[in-house]
Protein backbone atom coordinates (compact mmCIF):
# COMPACT_ATOMS: atom_id res chain seq x y z
CA UNK A 1 0.00 0.00 0.00
CA UNK A 2 1.37 3.39 -0.99
CA UNK A 3 1.42 6.27 1.42
CA UNK A 4 1.06 9.99 1.06
CA UNK A 5 2.71 12.50 3.34
CA UNK A 6 1.86 16.13 3.98
CA UNK A 7 3.85 18.45 1.72
CA UNK A 8 6.35 20.81 3.30
CA UNK A 9 7.33 24.32 2.35
CA UNK A 10 10.81 25.71 2.59
CA UNK A 11 11.93 25.92 6.20
CA UNK A 12 10.07 22.76 7.19
CA UNK A 13 6.57 24.26 7.58
CA UNK A 14 3.73 22.14 6.30
CA UNK A 15 1.84 23.25 3.21
CA UNK A 16 -1.74 22.41 2.39
CA UNK A 17 -2.51 19.23 0.43
CA UNK A 18 -0.74 15.93 0.17
CA UNK A 19 2.57 15.14 -1.41
CA UNK A 20 3.09 11.72 -2.97
CA UNK A 21 6.69 10.48 -2.79
CA UNK A 22 6.43 8.38 -5.98
CA UNK A 23 5.21 11.38 -7.98
CA UNK A 24 8.16 13.44 -6.84
CA UNK A 25 10.60 10.64 -7.66
CA UNK A 26 8.99 10.13 -11.08
CA UNK A 27 9.24 13.85 -11.81
CA UNK A 28 12.85 13.97 -10.63
CA UNK A 29 13.67 10.95 -12.81
CA UNK A 30 12.08 12.51 -15.89
CA UNK A 31 13.96 15.75 -15.21
CA UNK A 32 17.25 13.82 -14.99
CA UNK A 33 16.42 11.97 -18.22
CA UNK A 34 15.62 15.23 -20.04
CA UNK A 35 18.86 16.80 -18.83
CA UNK A 36 20.81 13.72 -19.90
CA UNK A 37 19.17 13.73 -23.34
CA UNK A 38 20.03 17.41 -23.82
CA UNK A 39 23.67 16.89 -22.81
CA UNK A 40 24.08 13.83 -25.06
CA UNK A 41 22.46 15.70 -27.96
CA UNK A 42 24.92 18.55 -27.37
CA UNK A 43 27.80 16.05 -27.59
CA UNK A 44 26.38 14.59 -30.81
CA UNK A 45 25.92 18.05 -32.30
CA UNK A 46 29.49 19.07 -31.48
CA UNK A 47 30.71 15.79 -32.99
CA UNK A 48 28.76 16.34 -36.19
CA UNK A 49 30.18 19.85 -36.43
CA UNK A 50 33.71 18.51 -35.87
CA UNK A 51 33.39 16.13 -38.81
CA UNK A 52 31.94 18.81 -41.08
CA UNK A 53 28.19 18.25 -40.76
CA UNK A 54 26.52 21.64 -40.35
CA UNK A 55 23.02 22.26 -38.97
CA UNK A 56 21.24 21.44 -42.25
CA UNK A 57 23.12 18.16 -42.59
CA UNK A 58 22.37 17.31 -38.96
CA UNK A 59 18.66 17.83 -39.62
CA UNK A 60 18.85 15.38 -42.53
CA UNK A 61 20.76 12.84 -40.40
CA UNK A 62 18.27 13.06 -37.53
CA UNK A 63 15.37 12.83 -39.98
CA UNK A 64 16.97 9.70 -41.46
CA UNK A 65 17.47 8.18 -37.99
CA UNK A 66 13.85 8.92 -37.13
CA UNK A 67 12.49 7.42 -40.36
CA UNK A 68 14.77 4.37 -40.54
CA UNK A 69 15.35 3.59 -36.85
CA UNK A 70 12.42 5.31 -35.10
CA UNK A 71 15.01 7.24 -33.12
CA UNK A 72 14.30 10.77 -31.96
CA UNK A 73 17.16 13.11 -31.22
CA UNK A 74 16.33 12.97 -27.50
CA UNK A 75 16.55 9.16 -27.46
CA UNK A 76 20.25 8.72 -28.22
CA UNK A 77 21.13 7.66 -24.66
CA UNK A 78 18.03 5.43 -24.45
CA UNK A 79 18.70 3.63 -27.73
CA UNK A 80 22.47 3.61 -28.29
CA UNK A 81 22.41 0.55 -30.57
CA UNK A 82 19.93 2.16 -32.95
CA UNK A 83 21.96 5.37 -32.96
CA UNK A 84 25.24 3.62 -33.78
CA UNK A 85 23.69 1.29 -36.38
CA UNK A 86 21.87 4.19 -38.03
CA UNK A 87 25.06 6.21 -38.28
CA UNK A 88 26.93 3.19 -39.66
CA UNK A 89 24.31 2.99 -42.41
CA UNK A 90 24.89 6.67 -43.20
CA UNK A 91 28.67 7.00 -42.77
CA UNK A 92 29.87 3.43 -43.28
CA UNK A 93 32.38 1.61 -41.09
CA UNK A 94 35.29 3.98 -41.71
CA UNK A 95 33.24 7.13 -41.10
CA UNK A 96 31.74 5.60 -37.98
CA UNK A 97 35.21 4.98 -36.51
CA UNK A 98 35.96 8.70 -36.75
CA UNK A 99 32.53 9.71 -35.43
CA UNK A 100 32.73 7.25 -32.54
CA UNK A 101 36.20 8.40 -31.50
CA UNK A 102 35.18 12.06 -31.52
CA UNK A 103 31.84 11.52 -29.75
CA UNK A 104 33.44 9.47 -26.96
CA UNK A 105 35.91 12.32 -26.52
CA UNK A 106 33.01 14.82 -26.33
CA UNK A 107 31.15 12.66 -23.79
CA UNK A 108 34.27 12.40 -21.64
CA UNK A 109 34.54 16.19 -21.60
CA UNK A 110 30.83 16.85 -21.05
CA UNK A 111 30.38 14.36 -18.23
CA UNK A 112 33.88 14.53 -16.72
CA UNK A 113 34.54 10.85 -17.35
CA UNK A 114 38.04 10.98 -18.78
CA UNK A 115 39.77 9.45 -15.77
CA UNK A 116 37.12 6.77 -15.21
CA UNK A 117 36.98 5.69 -18.86
CA UNK A 118 40.75 5.70 -19.25
CA UNK A 119 40.98 3.15 -16.41
CA UNK A 120 38.59 0.81 -18.23
CA UNK A 121 39.86 -1.81 -20.68
CA UNK A 122 40.31 -0.51 -24.20
CA UNK A 123 37.71 -1.30 -26.80
CA UNK A 124 34.80 0.46 -25.13
CA UNK A 125 32.61 1.57 -27.99
CA UNK A 126 30.16 4.43 -28.22
CA UNK A 127 27.24 2.16 -27.31
CA UNK A 128 28.96 1.14 -24.07
CA UNK A 129 29.82 4.73 -23.17
CA UNK A 130 26.24 5.88 -23.82
CA UNK A 131 24.89 3.04 -21.67
CA UNK A 132 27.33 3.98 -18.90
CA UNK A 133 26.22 7.62 -18.98
CA UNK A 134 22.53 6.65 -19.05
CA UNK A 135 23.01 4.27 -16.12
CA UNK A 136 24.75 6.99 -14.14
CA UNK A 137 21.85 9.38 -14.76
CA UNK A 138 19.35 6.93 -13.22
CA UNK A 139 20.89 7.36 -9.79
CA UNK A 140 19.51 10.26 -7.75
Amino acid sequence: METATPAEREGGRRAGGLHHANQVEAFAYSERQAALAARVLKCASRTFEAIGAGPATQEVIFWNLYVTRNLGRDEIADKPSEFVEGLKAIYGEAGMVVFEYKMIKEIKLEFGLAAELDKQPKGRGLEDVLRLVAHGAQKP
